[in-house]
């Protein structure tokens, strides 16, 4: 049955209980699950892995904590002891302990809720909470559940069949399986941040208005005498020049994406790599919005982060990332004696179920891009829309076209700004609602509800992400590859 139609609110997509995505599929039930109404959450038992903890990892934890007898204490399923301890670093804890439970770890603390909202942060923002997998093969494994979910995996060889994908587009042997794409960024920091506060290099740049967690990472991980500047035009290169100019050998690293999440601007890579290349800083730079079957960035970087749950498992089910080192980087030798140490591996369930679907990526992406290239024209003449954002954008496409591994490798992405009423349009849609993208079915979501809903609530929130160009009631919409007929039919505009 095809994607596009109505789904009720809190339905899973793909029909897994290791979806990425839930259903929401009315802009009042955005705002139930924004604001946390008992009706909208009674309906929704699954959501984004990294942004709510799901059931079998609070089932995991909580069978943890009754075989240790710790009642009373918060208690979290990490992936690994050494996130444990940066988790307890990170939130300054002192009543704390770590205990090994399976192929994971526990770590309890004093329960405050002031530690709980810390815990959450550090879990969601550096992706090494245990995956739904994994809490699955532990229940089975503790007789708490019957039967693991129906699917697909590739039991033998599955990290080797990923990596040898991904090196037809990252040609690197320091290619390194995450368990997300933020655990990605959060490890090309860490290993940034080693090689060169010793330099006495303290300063991160971030250029772009850029996925909440990378900024949040910038926000909340940097040391003390660490600090981030922002510069959200990528295209104001006077601005971008007098930061180099002014902090040149004070500069650690910079980080952007390519195209930036969600307004899909794409700077001048040789530009910026001319910079960084000249004042020995470190370039960090994602190209998750297009995908790395679609866009190279790797020999205009040093570090490449990128998520994996788009585009490689494009069916919606996994959470994965990778980071890969550019043995062209004059930082080269230093980074890949790091890197490894700061990774957080995905599990071996998830890699399997990866290894099931990442063989279709090209294929997927190339019927995407087909769709995405027509969905762009239409839209861009369609009264209904007042602005469209896309790859080949005036401002962005002679930048887009350095990057592209061919004319047609746009990516999925398409976010625009209605002439009309938002409600009225989302909830008219007959498309999948709900986070996530790179799937091979289209999706859609008022992104900046999900992802800055403490800016969009309120008037100088608005004002705050008005002045950085982004309207509060934007789109974005990742193309699928049903036919583009039938999607723009769905979209009704």
């Amino acid at each position: 049955m095809s994607n596009l139609r109505h789904h009720p609110l809190g339905q899973p997509v793909p029909d897994s209980v290791h979806a990425v995505c839930v259903s929401l599929p009315t802009m009042r039930d955005v705002m139930g699950y924004e604001e946390k109404w008992p009706e909208t959450l009674a309906a929704v038992k699954f959501a984004y892995p990294r942004f709510v903890f799901h059931d079998y990892v609070l089932q995991a934890a909580e069978q943890g904590a009754r075989r240790h007898g710790l009642a009373g204490r918060a208690v979290y399923a990490v992936a690994s002891e050494q996130a444990a301890r940066e988790m307890a670093q990170w939130m300054k804890l002192l009543d704390y302990a770590i205990v090994p439970e399976g192929d994971f770890v526990l770590m309890h603390f004093a329960d405050t809720p002031e530690a709980r909202t810390g815990a959450k942060a550090f879990l969601q923002h550096t992706g090494t909470s245990i995956s739904s997998r994994q809490a699955e093969a532990y229940l089975l494994a503790e007789g708490l559940l019957d039967k693991g979910q129906p699917e697909q995996r590739t039991e033998t060889g599955a990290e080797e069949k990923v990596l040898s994908v991904l090196r037809d587009y990252v040609a690197t042997p320091d290619l390194h399986l995450c368990s997300s794409g933020m655990n990605a960024f959060y490890a090309a920091l860490k290993a940034t941040r080693r090689l060169q506060a010793p330099r006495g290099r303290r300063i991160y740049v971030q250029l772009g208005w850029l996925y909440l967690d990378t900024m949040k990472i910038l926000e909340n991980f940097l040391g003390p005498d660490e600090e981030v500047i922002v510069q959200t035009d990528v295209f104001d290169w006077e601005a971008i020049e007098k930061i180099f100019s002014q902090y040149g050998d004070r500069l650690a690293g910079v980080v952007t994406e390519l195209p930036t999440n969600p307004l899909v601007h794409t700077l001048d890579i040789g530009r910026l790599s001319g910079l960084c290349l000249r004042h020995r800083v470190v370039r960090i730079f994602d190209p998750s919005l297009a995908g790395v079957v679609n866009v190279d960035v790797l020999p205009g970087t040093d570090l490449l982060i990128t998520s994996l749950t788009k585009y490689a498992a494009h069916a919606g089910d996994v959470m994965s990332g990778a980071v890969a080192v550019n043995p062209a980087s004059p930082f080269y030798a230093k980074l890949r004696e790091l890197l490894p140490r700061e990774v957080q591996a995905p599990h071996g369930s998830d890699v399997a179920r990866l290894a099931a679907q990442i063989g279709d990526m090209p294929a997927v992406a190339s019927a995407v891009n087909a769709n995405a290239l027509a969905l762009a024209d239409h839209l861009s003449r369609s009264a209904k829309v007042a602005r469209l954002f896309a790859p080949l954008e005036t401002r962005s496409a002679a930048n887009y076209r350095l990057i592209a591994r061919s004319d047609d490798a746009v990516g999925a992405i398409l976010t625009f700004d209605l002439a009309g009423d938002l409600a009225e349009f989302y909830d008219r849609a007959r498309v999948v609602k709900g986070p996530s993208f790179g799937t091979g079915y289209t999706m859609m979501c008022p992104f900046l509800y999900l992802a800055h809903y403490d800016l969009v609530s309120t008037p100088e929130g608005r004002a705050h992400l008005r002045a950085r160009g982004l309207n509060p009631e934007l789109i974005r919409l990742s193309v699928g590859a049903e036919p583009v007929e039938e999607i723009i039919d769905a979209l009704g505009l």
